[in-house]
């Protein structure tokens, strides 16, 4: 199968969604001039991001998470040096406001689940070193009338 993938001046392309998202991925940044490195995503014209650069995704098959012949605007996922979703940018101009502000809300929500996890993350490790730290003094009582084992 495949899907429209639309950026620049209301410019679109076609890919085949027979693939890994990696390649899928690759191919795009490829044919738009972008860097391995530029974080990318795709949406539906609602402003829906399939999240497809989420580390559980990109060992999938694209047509698992993409309707078919549906059209897909690219996005540039942007993340500050510490790792943190900072803002989405669309790379289709003249994308209606509301589009936007759907893709921001959906970052700043990947953001608090991203800081969820982290806290999850450092909590048993903080626990796990206040309770080594903290832990009593172990003492042993002579049982009498009864022989140790």
């Amino acid at each position: 199968m495949f899907v429209y993938i639309k950026h620049g001046e209301n410019d679109h392309f076609i890919v085949n969604t027979y693939c890994p998202v990696t390649f899928l991925m690759q191919h795009i940044r490829a044919k738009l001039g972008l860097a391995e490195s530029e974080l990318i995503d795709l949406c539906d014209k609602q402003g829906a991001m399939t999240c497809l650069f989420l580390p559980q995704n990109t060992q999938k098959w694209a047509h698992e998470l993409l309707k078919p012949r549906e059209s897909f605007i690219v996005c540039s996922v942007n993340r500050t040096s510490d790792g943190a979703y900072s803002s989405v940018t669309s790379l289709l101009s003249g994308v209606d406001s509301a589009l936007l502000e759907s893709l921001q809300g959906q970052i700043d929500n990947l953001e608090r689940t991203r800081l969820k996890q982290f806290c999850v993350l450092e909590a048993p490790s903080a626990e796990l070193k206040e309770s080594t730290v903290q832990a009593p003094p172990k003492t042993t009582k002579k049982l009498k009338g009864r022989p140790r084992k």
